[in-house]
């Protein structure tokens, strides 16, 4: 009895130490997995400047400065519901630039068909960031044919067929709802080939810090690896492929053709950079665990120098999970602005041009 007791004892303890050998790696994917077993979640992205080399600020013209980009950010921030099938986004430019920019466009989706709606209230909220874009004329006309439109602003633009009216293409539902599910599956193939590349790097790249944080490092040529793979990806999925020769009107032929050169050059230039040993790319993405959310926090740091041209970037990405913020329900028939009204609003601002240019 003593010794199966002790039997007992030794297997219990076994357990107990083998359950409490985790790795860092281990803890990052299962962290990841937490993360993507939420239904629901809220999350922030901001993306920030930190530094950059002269030759490049002035690219972006003579009246930007270092300190502009610096308090200046990019954010994203998107709420799921995967229960309904939802999400609810907020695209953000906060630019601290001598003429301070301001400027928030939501964006309703359905995972289910990959449609899309923007609140037409967003552009009437955000009039004067979008009339000091324009010219003095432009702003005007602008800001008549909101006012001619007033009825539109409790409603949704659906995406896809705005897109393609303001393309000349035929709106065709059966075309939005095609285009919507590439879309979809691009992101889904993208996905995957990103996690399927992490999960199979060697544990070295992954490390623990005394606060709890888990650390991943990647060198350029990781980089270089991992694009490979999410365009290699993409090439098998071949749903790219339909959806840019579908919007830009052209042959498959032809998409295909466009889609080689840019991935030629895209790879070209990885290859380029792996190999000039005055060029270092670094990747450091840090997570913050959470028993609940997966991860509380992440922040990626990418950081490219060359020695021999003083070329300069450094850049932050912060991902913050925050408490789930409801996602509003879908419009759906009159909440949706149509063709008759949308071609309304155009023709207003058309007549408004032409008046104007006599």
């Amino acid at each position: 009895m003593k010794k199966a007791i002790m039997a007992l004892t030794i297997f219990v303890l076994l357990l107990a130490t083998l359950s409490g050998c985790s790795s860092p790696k281990s803890d990052f994917t299962s962290t990841l997995k937490k993360t993507a077993e939420n239904k629901q979640f809220t999350t922030n992205v901001t993306f920030q400047v930190n530094n950059l080399s002269d030759n490049y600020i002035k690219k972006l013209g003579s009246d930007i400065d270092l300190n502009q980009l610096k308090k200046s950010n990019i954010q994203y921030k998107i709420s799921v519901d995967s229960d309904s099938s939802s999400s609810y986004s907020a695209y953000s430019l906060h630019w601290k630039g001598k003429e301070p920019l301001d400027l928030t466009l939501h964006a309703l989706q359905n995972s289910e068909d990959g449609k899309a709606y923007i609140p037409v209230a967003d552009i009437y909220d955000a009039a004067d960031s979008f009339s000091s874009l324009l010219s003095n004329s432009a702003a005007q006309i602008f800001n008549k044919v909101l006012a001619q439109n007033k009825d539109l602003e409790s409603k949704y633009l659906n995406v896809f067929e705005t897109f393609q009216n303001f393309s000349n293409q035929t709106i065709d539902s059966e075309t939005v709802d095609r285009q919507a599910e590439e879309l979809k599956k691009i992101e889904e193939a993208s996905g995957i080939a990103i996690y399927s590349y992490l999960n199979n790097l060697d544990d070295k790249h992954f490390t623990s810090k005394d606060n709890g944080d888990i650390v991943l490092n990647l060198s350029k040529n990781e980089i270089k690896d991992l694009v490979n793979d999410v365009f290699t990806a993409l090439d098998n999925d071949g749903n790219i492929i339909t959806l840019l020769s579908e919007i830009d009107g052209s042959s498959q032929k032809e998409a295909q053709k466009k889609w080689n050169s840019g991935e030629k050059s895209v790879r070209s230039s990885l290859k380029n950079l792996t190999s000039n040993k005055n060029q270092t790319l670094d990747f450091k993405l840090t997570l913050t665990p959470d028993s609940k959310k997966g991860f509380s926090k992440a922040v990626i740091t990418t950081n490219f120098e060359d020695s021999k041209t003083k070329d300069l970037i450094n850049l932050t990405t912060t991902i913050d999970m925050l408490d789930y913020e409801k996602v509003p329900p879908m419009p759906e028939g009159k909440d949706i602005v149509s063709k008759k009204e949308l071609d309304k609003a155009i023709s207003d601002g058309l007549k408004l041009y032409l008046s104007s240019a006599n």
